[in-house]
Parts: structure tokens; C-alpha cells; sequence
């Protein structure tokens, strides 16, 4: 081999190289969807969400936990119902029963004179016994306690419902960092692998040359030395990306060998709302504000429910009760009227506990102003974070325009013999440097967006 066609397989390598050496390329934005979604084991972005929506196991649990709260609410307002109750005594008696009749018990009468005419004692034999009572309870002066209870409930409900938006929201922003990171260890693998086919080109070339002693050594152990590195970021990215779909399919709920591969996200649009417009979806919208406003409304109702305990229970009552089988005694007798319950010396309990609960519905009230202004904070960070990853992203893209230039008028001017091999990768090492940079910045912006839509309470 000539120095001349030498030198132009190695410029030919070179060139293949600088152009692999790029990490990702930026998704074309042009794909259609349905073409992405129909190749073999693509898993989309929306299709993860969905998915994590379905199988998350903490998201099933909290749309578990506001099922039961749902239970507890629907038992709880059974209380404002008539109590029906059944009680039953079977026993035997280890004596006998006697009653004893005075005489004239039943009246004194002139033809027959007193019934009795002496005292009489009638005797039951001892044996089994049985006492039946039953009871209808109609609560009366409960039934406002029962009300605000029924509240009491309701709002708890409603905040396992706020607690399953938040749990959902937080699944979907771990999906959302999880499938970006995939994404970038995905396209970076790919162009890792080129690169590494590249550089293998490369190191054939330049060892060819080393030995017909038109390149120097050293020219040559950097090249290897490239390789070798290039090898070990492929392996780290290989092994990153094996781990991320071990998460994802943990997040998804399903086993986490399924394997699949991710979509490119087209470039990030715009966020065009200003701070203020920001923060007036956030506190309309975030759960954990209207968890704490529900909280407050729970606190002033229970403070409110505590004034209930100082009111006596009052209840009408309707009464069967079936009496064991004793001479003399009826079978069986009924009662209809009120019963009262009520505790007039408690030791100041009460008064206390009403206390407790003043201080609570206070504490509440400053909870909430807290989660709002907390709330405002948080969003007007990831605002400004979304601002500054998309600057950098623009940034981030010139550097990789301007290194792939100059890699290119690198590798024309070392085929005019203009400067050295160790010029060249230089060169592609910047270009290297700069495309793995403008994917960082990329990955950053899609996080930050990612973060300002949970900051919102976004669905």
C-alpha cells in the first residue's frame, strides 16, 4: 500500500469514526407515532404510564386504601339507623322456684270469701330456663352526631382519593426520569457500538501504517487506548440500560425481564405560562394542598363533633321480653319508650378533649398556609429549572454543531497532511464530549418538565 492510499483509507476511517462517535442523534421529530409503536418490542411513553397506572403496586394499594375508606364511610352512616338487638339467656335453675301467694292476694269476696283463703306457695321444678329479649332503638339526639361523623368520614375518603392523584403523580414522574434515562442509554449504546466498529476500522488502519512506518507508535497506542475506553462505555451503558428496564418493568408492575425497547420523545416544546399563571394551577390543582385543606375541614368538624359529647343520648326503644316459664309470671311482655344515656361527672374529659381539638382545627389552619406557600415555592424551583435546562439545552446543541465542524475540517486538513493524527482525535473526542453533553442537556430538560408537571398536580 502506497503513503497516498494510505493515507486515504485511514482519512476514510477517520471520517467514519468522527461521524460515529456521535452518542445520539436528536429524535426525528417527523417519525410518525404509528410507525414507532408497530415496531417489535417498542414500549411508548404513554403506554408505560398506562401501564404503571394499572400495575403499580403502590398505586393499587392506595386505590385500595380509598376503597375501604369508601367501607367505612357507607358503615359508618348505617349508625342514624334503627339498632336492632337480640339478647338470649338459656340457663338451669339448681332449685326449685316458689312463689309464694298471700291469702286474699287475688281479692276477698263476700260468696267465696279471700283468694287464696291461706297463703299459698306455688312451686316451678327446677330444669332449663330461657329469657329472650329483643330491642329496637331509634336514635334521637344522635343523629346530629351522626352527621357530622358521616362528614368526618366523607372527608377522609377524599383525602385517600387526593393520596391516590399524589401516589399516581409520583408513579408517573418516576416512569417519565426512568424512561428518558432508558432512552439516552439506548441511543448512546447504538452509537456506542458504531463507534466501536469505527475505532476497530481505525486501529486496523493505523497498525497497518505504524508498520510500514509511516505513523508513529504513539499514534497507534492511542488509537487502542480509545478503543479500549470506548469498549468499557459500551459495557457501562449496556449494563445501565439492562438496569433501567429492570426498573421500569418494577414501576410497571410486571416482571422485570420483560424485555422491551423505548420510543424517542420528539424535541421539548415550549412551556409558555408564566410564574404566576404557574403557581395558580399548582395551588388549584396539587393534592397534597387540597389533602391539607380537607384535613382542616376534618379538624374544625371534629372540634365540632367533641361539643356533641357534653348532649345525653336519646334514644326511643321498643322492647319483646319473653320470661322464663314460671308459675304466675306472664309469658311475655312488650315496652315502647325513651331511653337516655348520659355521663354527668366525666372529671373534665370531655372539656379537655374539646380543648385538643380547638388547637387542632388552629394547627390545621397553619398547615395549610404552610403547603400553600411551601407549594408555591416548589414550583417557582422547577420553573426556573425548566428555563435553565432549556437554555443549556440550546447551548448544549450549538457546541455539538460547532464540534462537529470543526472534526470535519480536522479530518480534510489531516489528509493535506496539516496536522497529526493525535489532532484528528482530539477532535473527535471533543465531538464525543459535546454529543454526550447536548443528550445530558436533553435528558435534563425532559426531567425538568417532567418535574414542573408534578410541581403542577398534573394528571
Amino acid at each position: 500500500m502506497t503513503n497516498r492510499s494510505a493515507a486515504g483509507a485511514l482519512a476514510l476511517a477517520l471520517a467514519f469514526a468522527g461521524a460515529s462517535l456521535a452518542w445520539a442523534a436528536p429524535p426525528d421529530p417527523s417519525q410518525p407515532p404509528a410507525a414507532a409503536a408497530s415496531r417489535p418490542g417498542i414500549l411508548t411513553l404513554e403506554q408505560a404510564l398506562t401501564l404503571a397506572f394499572q400495575g403499580n403496586r403502590d398505586v393499587r394499594n392506595a386505590a385500595l386504601e380509598m376503597a375501604k375508606a369508601e367501607d367505612e364511610l357507607r358503615s359508618f352512616r348505617t349508625q342514624a339507623l334503627p339498632q336492632f338487638n337480640v339478647y338470649a339467656l338459656s340457663t338451669q335453675t339448681l332449685d326449685d322456684i316458689k312463689v309464694r301467694v298471700p291469702a286474699g292476694a287475688f281479692g276477698d269476696f263476700p260468696a267465696t270469701g279471700p283468694i287464696p283463703a291461706t297463703d299459698t306457695e306455688v312451686t316451678t321444678p327446677a330444669g332449663r330456663q330461657t329469657l329472650l329479649l329483643g330491642e329496637v332503638a331509634q336514635p334521637l339526639t344522635q343523629l346530629r352526631k351522626v352527621s357530622l361523623g358521616t362528614r368526618l368520614k366523607r372527608a377522609n375518603f377524599e383525602i385517600s382519593r387526593e393520596q391516590l392523584r399524589a401516589r399516581r403523580q409520583d408513579v408517573a414522574n418516576d416512569v417519565r426520569r426512568v424512561y428518558y434515562g432508558l432512552l439516552r442509554s439506548q441511543s448512546g449504546l447504538a452509537a456506542a457500538e458504531d463507534s466501536l466498529a469505527a475505532l476497530r476500522e481505525l486501529d486496523r488502519v493505523v497498525e497497518a501504517r505504524v508498520e510500514q512506518k509511516v505513523e508513529l507508535l504513539a499514534g497507534g497506542l492511542e488509537v487502542k487506548a480509545r478503543l479500549a475506553r470506548a469498549e468499557y462505555d459500551a459495557l457501562s451503558l449496556r449494563n445501565s440500560l439492562l438496569s433501567g428496564r429492570e426498573q421500569l418493568n418494577d414501576l410497571l408492575g410486571r416482571p422485570i425481564d420483560v424485555p422491551f425497547s423505548v420510543d424517542p420523545v420528539p424535541e421539548i416544546a415550549p412551556y409558555e405560562a408564566d410564574l404566576e399563571a404557574t403557581r395558580a394551577i399548582a395551588l388549584a390543582n396539587r393534592a397534597d394542598l387540597k389533602e391539607a385543606r380537607l384535613r382542616q375541614r376534618q379538624a374544625e368538624i371534629d372540634r365540632r363533633l367533641k361539643r356533641w359529647d357534653f348532649v345525653p343520648e336519646v334514644s326511643l326503644t321498643y322492647s319483646y321480653l319473653a320470661l322464663p316459664s314460671v308459675e304466675l309470671l306472664p309469658k311475655s311482655f312488650t315496652t315502647v319508650g325513651l331511653m337516655l344515656s348520659w355521663e354527668p361527672f366525666d372529671w373534665g374529659r370531655r372539656r379537655h378533649a374539646l380543648a385538643e381539638a380547638r388547637k387542632s382545627a388552629e394547627q390545621s389552619d397553619n398547615l395549610v398556609q404552610q403547603a400553600e406557600s411551601q407549594a408555591a415555592i416548589d414550583v417557582g424551583v422547577r420553573f426556573r429549572s425548566l428555563q435553565e435546562a432549556r437554555s443549556l439545552l440550546e447551548a448544549a446543541r450549538l457546541a455539538q454543531e460547532a464540534a462537529r465542524e470543526v472534526l470535519k475540517v480536522t479530518t480534510e486538513r489531516y489528509r493535506q497532511k496539516a496536522v497529526l493524527l493525535k489532532d484528528v482525535l482530539e477532535s473527535q473526542e471533543k465531538l464525543a464530549s459535546a454529543d454526550r453533553q447536548r443528550d445530558e442537556a436533553l435528558l435534563s430538560a425532559w426531567t425538568a418538565r417532567a418535574d414542573l408537571e408534578r410541581a403542577l398536580g398534573e394528571d
